[in-house]
């Protein structure tokens, strides 16, 4: 659906403004749209970021800093989440080795298969958005993403 038609403005928009508020919109629309689908699994997407950020490293783990640096959403309070990860047995905290101060954390094998339960879901290819794209226009859309935050 157009974004005139979604936002009910009336009048056309300039073309930058109009993809400014295309991809606002469109985040939103995505970011609700993970919130529903991470739901069912008890996890929000910032903890699902959090969980895969701490797949991709592991068994070595990463500090709370690195992980913040991965982050898709950065203003997100790592140390919290991954508390919260923790309580729920999907995430390990280990005592650096040179440094106490340093805490290491790690995905636990809970977390593991929680992940595998996740993409085994049938989640992201039955809700996928963007299947309409092409693999050219998926490209295409990525690398004006990229040249729009330069």
């Amino acid at each position: 659906m157009k974004l005139e038609t979604e936002l009910k403005n009336t009048r056309p928009l300039a073309p930058h403004p109009r993809a400014l508020l295309n991809i606002l919109f469109t985040a939103s629309w995505l970011d609700c749209l993970q919130t529903r689908q991470m739901r069912a699994f008890g996890l929000t997407p910032p903890q699902y970021n959090i969980l895969r950020i701490l797949n991709g490293s592991a068994p070595k783990g990463l500090s709370v800093l690195d992980i913040k640096s991965r982050m898709i959403d950065r203003s997100s309070n790592v140390s919290r989440l991954v508390e919260k990860l923790k309580q729920a047995d999907l995430a390990e905290r280990i005592a650096h080795q040179d440094d106490r101060r340093m805490v290491i954390v790690t995905i636990s094998e809970k977390g593991k298969k929680l992940l595998a339960d996740i993409e085994t879901s049938g989640i992201f290819e039955e809700k996928m958005p963007g299947k309409a794209l092409t693999e050219a226009e998926a490209m295409e859309l990525a690398h004006l993403l990229d040249k729009f935050r330069e």
